[in-house]
């Protein structure tokens, strides 16, 4: 647990991601999912990944700029699974010749021609995972599947990968998506007398970030990995990057103004939307959880929660009931652990970035400074 008085020596806003949490995070996620690898994707929060290196199997890394933050880390590369719409050849060819990257992921015919091409060049086998469709720009059609396999000479197809979402909390989808994997991974084994070693799975695990929530999140991981232990016969891998990252995160932000007019009580922060995401962007209409730095006991008050952007969108929180706010007092934003570092309009009106600091042995260590953003946005004539 973070001991909010240590913050007060840090300028906000800032984000906190508490490491020892991340890690009792994936404890649990490992001991509801039995007999599966967790693969992290990098893409929910880039600031994390040497923390958890000895925790999770692999990392799916989804552009070149992921690639340069692992890279630089020293992820061992053999964790690497090279994914993403988009590989182009100049990366992917720096990457063949320099490194011994563990999986490369196919998402189209294109993808496909380039990879075999690559691996002929510079004499690798390399192994890759066929990403299955489930109808939208990601992946390939069943068809798709089948030519690859026929055609396939420099590299090693391993196994099928299939996502379809975030969020899903419906375990009749998971279900289906289950059956339908199975089913299809059967059938190319037969018509091809070929085995499908790993099924790499992204099951969308949701995250709950609103106090009006109620989820049993026991009873569902619970009932995902009855349904997943119908893919025992091969080595599966389920991806997960929300729900492995957001329980670790805090947005901190102070109030830097206040006003009443007739249409209530205002508060100013010196945050805002362009950093705080949850999914969804529902934070106005609904209550996240959140605690306040001081604690007071006072008269209840109802408060709406402003950022710093000169729109009349930013709204943090509407008609929140609090003890009396001062200037000064901070807000610290749970959940936040995932994309809401790097999703955010962050750019927007010129102002810095927040500062990020990891938790870990009960102090700080910060590793990003705020940054001017105003010298990204100068027209450099």
């Amino acid at each position: 647990m973070i001991d909010y008085k240590l913050i007060d020596k840090y300028p906000t806003p800032m984000y906190v991601f508490d490491i020892n949490k991340l890690k009792d995070r994936i404890d649990y996620l490992k001991s509801k999912l039995i007999n599966c690898n967790i693969v992290y994707a990098v893409k929910a929060n880039t600031f994390i990944p040497k923390e958890i290196e000895n925790d999770i199997d692999r990392f799916e890394i989804c552009s070149p700029g992921e690639f340069d933050i692992c890279n630089r880390l020293k992820i061992n590369h053999d964790k690497m699974v090279i994914s993403g719409v988009y590989k182009d050849e100049v990366t992917i060819d720096n990457m063949m010749k320099n490194y011994e990257i563990g999986k490369y992921t196919i998402e189209s015919l294109e993808q496909f021609k380039l990879l075999e091409k690559l691996s002929k060049k510079y004499k690798k086998k390399i192994h890759v995972l066929v990403r299955l469709t489930s109808h939208n720009q990601f992946g390939v059609t069943e068809e798709e599947v089948k030519y690859i396999i026929k055609h396939c000479k420099n590299i090693i197809i391993d196994g099928i990968e299939y996502f379809s979402g975030t969020q899903k909390t419906s375990l009749k989808k998971v279900e289906k998506e289950v059956l339908y994997i199975k089913e299809f991974v059967s059938s190319i084994e037969d018509e091809f007398n070929i085995e499908i070693k790993e099924i790499e799975y992204g099951p969308g695990l949701p995250v709950h970030y609103f106090q009006d929530e109620e989820f049993n999140e026991d009873e569902f991981l619970s009932e995902v990995n009855r349904l997943l232990d119908t893919l025992k016969d091969k080595k599966l891998l389920l991806e997960i990057g929300r729900g492995i990252a957001a329980s670790c995160g805090y947005y901190i932000t102070k109030i830097v103004d206040m006003k009443t007019n007739k249409n209530g009580n205002y508060v100013i922060v010196d945050g805002g939307i362009n950093h705080l995401v949850y999914y969804g962007q529902t934070m106005a209409m609904r209550i996240p959880h959140y605690d306040l730095y001081p604690q007071r006991t006072s008269e209840i008050k109802t408060y709406n929660i402003y950022g710093s952007l000169c729109t009349i969108n930013d709204i943090i929180v509407k008609n929140i009931s609090s003890s009396e706010l001062k200037l000064g007092d901070k807000f610290i934003f749970k959940n936040v652990g995932a994309y809401s570092s790097t999703e955010g309009i962050s750019l927007f009106l010129s102002r810095n970035l927040p500062s990020v600091l990891l938790f870990k042995d009960n102090k700080f260590i910060v590793v990003r400074n705020n940054i001017n953003t105003s010298d990204i946005n100068y027209p450099n004539y």
